[in-house]
């Protein structure tokens, strides 16, 4: 990655079956050093927890061609199971882009989730998407305009995630991995369910750290409490791979993280 050092940053989960890699806030950057950091560390998973690209509409065609993602994702399901979930950047979605991706041998988890069978290890993933997409698509799909869609899809107020698959997530009998890109969704949502490993990125650090006090994050507000490491021995946040706010990241590198 051009102009910054990237972070590896590991941390242990208790019964975390395998070491997995969690990659979040791509945001169309270079991702040379995130693949030569994947080859080295060699995880037996690769979860990617949204926002990939830059909320832009496409000029034509594929967003993901046009962000040139998909060869990043390609990549990425030749070292390893990869799944993907959505963030508030990915609301123009569709299905050709899903296609697409699914294409490169990456799984798109959008409100779902699959089970994988993985070194002897019964693992249960779902992917959270974030209320920004889901709300988009409902205000399509009920006639809005698209510049209307997303001028109310993305107001300053509180949306909630569509959560009712969760009920058969969470019932599923093996390991839960849950991709969620929003930090802030732990505590309204997540926490009194039965998930063990929660994945999530979105904050990016707190945008400035201080003492590893983070001064910003969307949904969070000032002195965010939800911007990196590890929360109840089972929420982790990267503070992912990139930078697309008008004030610069300081004192806070990029991250990819591994969990084992």
């Amino acid at each position: 990655m051009r102009g910054c050092a990237m972070q590896e940053t590991f941390y242990t989960v208790p019964g975390c079956p395998l070491r997995l890699a969690l990659v979040t806030d791509l945001h169309e950057r270079p991702f040379d050093a995130v693949l030569d950091s994947l080859r080295r560390n060699r995880p037996a998973l690769i979860c990617a927890a949204g926002d990939f690209v830059y909320a832009r509409p496409a000029r034509s065609g594929s967003k993901l061609r046009e962000a040139g993602v998909l060869p990043f994702f390609r990549v990425c399901s030749e070292l390893a199971p990869c799944f993907v979930s959505l963030g508030n950047h990915e609301w123009m979605i569709g299905a050709e882009d899903a296609a697409l991706l699914e294409e490169t041998g990456a799984h798109l988890l959008d409100d779902a989730y699959a089970v994988q069978e993985l070194g002897g290890a019964r693992l249960v993933l779902g992917g959270l998407s974030s209320a920004r997409v889901s709300e988009y698509r409902r205000l399509r799909a009920a006639g809005c305009g698209m510049d209307k869609a997303l001028e109310l899809a993305f107001a300053d107020r509180l949306l909630p995630p569509r959560l009712s698959w969760l009920d058969a997530f969470c019932a599923e009998e093996g390991f839960h991995i849950l991709l969620c890109h929003h930090p802030e969704y732990y505590p309204r949502y997540l926490r009194a369910r039965p998930i063990e490993l929660v994945l999530s990125g979105h904050a990016h650090g707190g945008q400035v750290r201080v003492c590893g006090q983070g001064l910003f994050a969307p949904g969070q507000g000032f002195f965010p409490k939800l911007t990196s490491g590890v929360t109840d021995g089972r929420l982790v946040i990267s503070r992912g791979l990139a930078n697309c706010q008008l004030v610069p990241r300081l004192f806070n590198p990029p991250e990819i993280v591994y969990i084992g």
